[in-house]
């Protein structure tokens, strides 16, 4: 991870777009700031993870990114509705949630929650599978807007509400504890040209289950720390 932090710290130190703090707050993606009802952000990322070695050994077939799209939708009230997509090609996850926000000055600050369905297949070298499920993240944000850029600090917990895999005509609903964990994650974002800013993030999860590594039927029943870093582009 260390690579990642070199370019944080020189995107902030050599940054050349200094808009006003309006525009940081309006176009920024992670920041907790009020969208105005009907207002509109939407943003393309990339996932990359560090998954644990004890459970994928050194098989590449694991290791494939996530691709995302989320959007946010803004509501009276300081409510609004964020949904996304994310997957690797085997797996997809479909995500939609509302959260209230709560603005002082620099300061922000974001209590909600969202409800994700999973589904994945592989069918490859006489290996034929499939999973589904449901999951929920409550979440807490908090973020401060800086002159040029802004930084915010998110916390997920994890619930897994069912989680059914099937291996050819056998299908097993697994037994699983519904709270799975939690993840931190910190992210700076930042103009990159007009309103569209790159998004640099750092995300901790503490999990039982992480649905991209579900191919790996891991038996284990302890959480892991899996490291993620996250690029996007807010549009």
């Amino acid at each position: 991870m260390k690579w990642i932090l070199t370019i944080i710290f020189f995107q902030l130190l050599f940054g050349t777009n200094y808009p006003q703090e309006d525009d940081i707050k309006n176009n920024s993606f992670y920041y907790p700031h009020i969208l105005e009802s009907g207002a509109y952000i939407h943003s393309l990322g990339l996932t990359t993870a560090n998954l644990p070695e004890d459970i994928v050994e050194s098989d590449d077939e694991f290791r494939a990114p996530l691709f995302s799209y989320k959007a946010k939708f803004g509501l009276p009230e300081n409510i609004l509705l964020e949904g996304g997509l994310s997957t690797n090609l085997i797996t997809l996850n479909i995500s939609l949630g509302s959260k209230w926000t709560y603005e002082f000055n620099n300061l922000s600050l974001s209590v909600g929650g969202d409800a994700a369905f999973f589904i994945g297949a592989l069918d490859q070298f006489d290996f034929k599978t499939k999973i589904r499920g449901w999951m929920a993240y409550p979440n807490l944000s908090l973020g401060y807007c800086f002159p040029n850029f802004s930084v915010t600090v998110k916390s997920d917990l994890i619930l897994v509400f069912d989680q059914t895999a099937k291996t050819g005509n056998i299908e097993v609903t697994s037994d699983f504890k519904t709270i799975s964990g939690f993840s931190v994650g910190v992210f700076i974002e930042q103009p990159l040209w007009k309103n569209n800013f790159f998004v640099m993030g750092i995300k901790a999860n503490f999990t039982r289950f992480y649905y991209p590594m579900w191919i790996t039927f891991s038996t284990f029943d302890r959480p892991f720390f899996i490291p993620e870093a996250i690029f996007s582009i807010n549009l």
